[in-house]
């Protein structure tokens, strides 16, 4: 079977390119994207665009970009060209790499297409399995580099890096080589330089038993992902897995529950590492407090375990005056209100309060109490507490003080003895939300 048809096949089997779908395929003069550009325009049955880039990082760039604009001209395929500027320094691939990616979510979106196609190839694909492991990984990671996520589809999973190169010389086709996939200085290419041909050297065979494994992998997920959903319908409560019941699953089973819901809260790679996981479920096994991870953090509130992403997480704010009219802007989105007006009916988002100088918002502090309708007070702690809201998002909630008087936990409680009578000229306090 020739390389395109070697494609079309892996294609078919995946689903990647329906008939007719519109394909923008990122190219950027390597033997890899070249050899993508020419056999997409050859086997898809649907419009091909061509998307080449200028990441900034290096002087010559430009001259491929324009290299790649040719050879799409003269295949008669439309493309397009973005510089992105990016400056060197620290995380240079991971940056270049999510820009890049973006810039073709737009491109794509802009131009009407479904899909958007990479060249990566069967030898990217087993050194993404070589470093996860390396790093410490579990089943999930030992997949690799999928064939397809959502609308970026890598149709070249069945070539290795030496059949696209093979198959551009036997073509006539010029490419680069680009000089940053030789910097040792990189993980990915210390792989791809030390490891790979180390194991080659073992094995002539390695580079594909590597890839065959993950395939074998990928077809037994569907056994494996059948039982976590299963388990998970034991096992999650709240927005969370219940840390007992968590205890009880098999160890593996309990792995892959961590995982995913690490994976949902929008944790990166690292956070799903062997080690990671494991100190995750002793975490859950204490049963209460919190652990860092990669990214973010887990906890264990009330007996259920939860993730929570870095960027979600949101710092105390500190007091902030509130004008009568004003609003004051919270940190994790929204405002709290206040205007004059008739007093009327009080509940958890909309109190009215007699006028009070000097109102500001916070955070809830220690020693904060609200008073109750029927006499005596509550700890405010104990009120958020009573209402569900995790001891790690108390700090989110707002409270409007005069003082040392609190006048209103927003979208709980209202101060009782602050509350104006109907009728009566009052301050309503509310929240807008995000």
């Amino acid at each position: 079977m020739d390389l395109p048809d070697r494609v079309r096949a892996h294609c078919r089997r995946h689903d990647l390119l329906p008939p007719g779908s519109g394909v923008l395929a990122m190219v950027s003069g390597g033997a890899d994207s070249l050899c993508l550009m020419h056999v997409l325009a050859a086997i898809h049955d649907g419009p091909v665009h061509v998307l080449a880039i200028d990441h900034g990082l290096r002087p010559e760039a430009a001259t491929e970009v324009a290299g790649v604009q040719r050879a799409a001209h003269a295949l008669g395929l439309p493309v397009h060209a973005e510089a992105l500027g990016l400056a060197p320094g620290p995380g240079a691939a991971e940056r270049a790499r999510d820009a890049r990616l973006a810039a073709a979510g737009r491109m794509r979106r802009h131009l009407g297409l479904d899909l958007v196609a990479t060249g990566h190839t069967r030898s990217d694909h087993v050194e993404t399995i070589l470093f996860r492991a390396a790093r410490g990984t579990g089943r999930t990671g030992a997949l690799g580099i999928a064939p397809r996520r959502d609308r970026l589809v890598r149709p070249l999973l069945c070539l290795s890096r030496a059949d696209t190169r093979a198959w551009c010389r036997a073509a006539g086709v010029a490419f680069v080589d680009d000089p940053t996939n030789h910097d040792m200085a990189s993980a990915r290419a210390r792989v791809r330089h030390g490891l790979l041909p180390v194991l080659d050297a073992v094995h002539p065979g390695a580079e594909a038993n590597v890839a065959r494994l993950a395939d074998l992998l990928a077809d037994e997920a569907q056994v494996i992902d059948a039982a976590v959903r299963h388990a998970g319908a034991r096992v999650k409560r709240d927005g969370g897995l219940d840390a007992a019941a968590l205890g009880r699953e098999p160890v593996g089973v309990a792995r892959l529950l961590v995982r995913d819901l690490m994976a949902a809260a929008g944790l990166p790679g690292d956070a799903m590492g062997a080690d990671v996981v494991d100190a995750v479920l002793a975490r859950a096994a204490c049963g209460s407090g919190s652990t860092q991870v990669p990214g973010g953090m887990v906890a264990v509130d009330r007996g259920v375990l939860v993730a929570e992403a870095m960027e979600r997480r949101v710092e105390p704010m500190p007091p902030v005056v509130l004008g009568v009219p004003g609003a004051v802007r919270l940190p994790g989105g929204g405002a709290v209100r206040a205007r004059r007006g008739t007093a009327g009916p009080t509940s958890p988002g909309s109190a009215w309060v007699r006028p009070l100088p000097a109102m500001v918002v916070r955070p809830p502090m220690s020693g904060d109490r609200i008073a109750l309708p029927g006499g005596g007070h509550q700890p405010v702690g104990r009120l958020l507490q009573a209402a569900g809201v995790p001891a790690r998002h108390r700090a989110r909630v707002a409270v409007v003080a005069s003082g040392d008087r609190v006048l209103w936990v927003a979208g709980h409680r209202a101060c009782a003895d602050a509350v104006a009578a109907p009728g009566a000229p009052a301050v309503n306090l509310s929240t807008e939300a995000a």
